[in-house]
């Protein structure tokens, strides 16, 4: 395999960059923010566990948050402090080549979906909050039709690296694009994307899977991998999925409402909506209530095995690819949809799930952010998230309440300031 693809030589390309780009940060723009939380009971309540960017709870956690910048040059840092680990979040330096294309290289989640409300959200269909982000290096950029300026595309490209487990001898890698058409007037926004991920490479124990550049180009396409013995055709080349991405905003005055959906896939047949409306459908009012987003989702995977072997799926698994969308333990996406076992806890897939999020920021004053979710196909309990924050100048001080109807609460402190 050529060097470009070793996971080491590709660290080193990283530190190399690293090394020259922030040597040139002599930064105009700094911001720096630091946050303590004090959490009496570490059981494992549902929005205790999950959207935690890929970290167990603990009673001591401190996190801080630093953005640095100088002329076309960002640095984003991000360290999390647990009672017994320290490790870097999403931190990465990006640096602008021409116009608005973009070269961006480090540990971060996706520049896909940007209208998703990532504070209150239940999770994307395919990059949420809930893992670590993946080290990645990736180019984005953006055009504006000449002839009609209210119409533009936003597209990018990227190379991720999962890890070696004990399931991965040799840890896969990760492929990412996105094309997206939009339309922008008169306080209107609309747009539709379309977004492709894939795992390839690497190896198990049972399969030792291509990696070369010729096998890259076929990741690329979607092209077939080569019959294996006992199948009637040949299967795509990795582990496919992506997503059908619909975004719609209004604003009305102060006001402004947003809806999406995004359509899951993971082959042909979900490609062309043979798994009909399975995804994730969002509303979100801002401006309603002063200073209140409202956010209300809908979670539908209940036609991803509706007429096999045509529609035949289980969302986020793979048979070769066993750790299925999942990273260091955690999926990747949507927390409510299980991959390789990941999460011990959920025995299969949901089928509907209703989520709703509040977050209010007063200027000043108090903050508050409020998470309820509910399985609504079987019995399950409320599952709960609020904290409620006062504000004094740069200086955060608030209270932390989760929990589920059937286990009780998990009571937790935080402080948090600005430099």
């Amino acid at each position: 395999m050529l060097n470009l693809f070793k996971e080491n030589s590709i660290f080193k390309y990283y530190i190399i960059l690293f090394i020259i780009l922030s040597s040139k940060l002599y930064s105009q723009d700094i911001s720096n923010k630091y946050n303590l939380q004090l959490t009496y009971d570490t059981s494992n309540q549902w929005w205790s566990q999950y959207n935690n960017y890929g970290q167990k709870r603990s009673k001591i956690y401190f996190n801080y948050d630093g953005i640095f910048k100088y002329d076309n040059l960002s640095l984003n840092i991000n360290i999390f402090s647990l009672a017994d680990k320290i490790y870097l979040g999403e931190s990465f330096i990006q640096s602008k080549l021409f116009n608005n294309t973009y070269l961006k290289a480090g540990k971060y989640y996706k520049d896909f979906s940007s209208y998703l409300n990532e504070f209150i959200t239940s999770g994307s269909m395919l990059i949420s909050n809930n893992a670590e982000p993946m080290p990645k290096i990736g180019i984005t950029s953006s055009y504006e039709l000449k002839r009609n300026k209210y119409i533009y595309f936003d597209f990018g490209i990227s190379h991720a690296f999962f890890e070696k487990s004990q399931i991965y001898k040799t840890a896969p890698f990760l492929h990412e694009k996105f094309i997206y058409l939009n339309y922008s007037k008169n306080q209107n926004d609309i747009g539709i994307g379309f977004v492709h991920e894939a795992i390839w490479g690497g190896s198990t124990e049972d399969y030792n899977f291509p990696n070369s550049f010729k096998n890259f180009f076929k990741i690329f396409i979607s092209a077939d991998g080569p019959l294996l013995e006992g199948e009637p055709h040949a299967n795509a080349l990795g582990n496919h999925l992506g997503i059908w991405d619909f975004y719609f905003k209004k604003i009305i005055y102060e006001k402004e409402i947003k809806l999406y959906y995004q359509h899951f896939f993971e082959d042909t047949s979900g490609l062309r909506f043979q798994n009909k409306s399975d995804g994730l459908w969002g509303i979100e009012l801002t401006n309603f209530i002063k200073n209140t987003h409202i956010l209300f989702e809908y979670l539908n995977t209940t036609n991803q095995d509706i007429n096999p072997p045509y529609v035949d799926e289980n969302y986020y698994n793979h048979g070769q690819y066993s750790e299925g969308w999942s990273y260091k333990g955690y999926v990747i996406g949507n927390p409510f949809i299980n991959a390789g076992n990941a999460q011990a806890d959920l025995d299969v897939n949901p089928s509907k799930v209703f989520h709703l999020g509040v977050k209010n920021d007063q200027p000043n004053k108090y903050s508050s952010k409020l998470l309820l979710s509910r399985k609504t196909d079987i019995s399950d309990s409320i599952k709960y998230y609020l904290s409620i924050d006062k504000i004094f100048n740069q200086y955060l001080i608030g209270i932390i309440v989760t929990g589920e109807e059937s286990t009780g609460n998990n009571l937790g402190i935080k402080f948090a300031f600005n430099l």
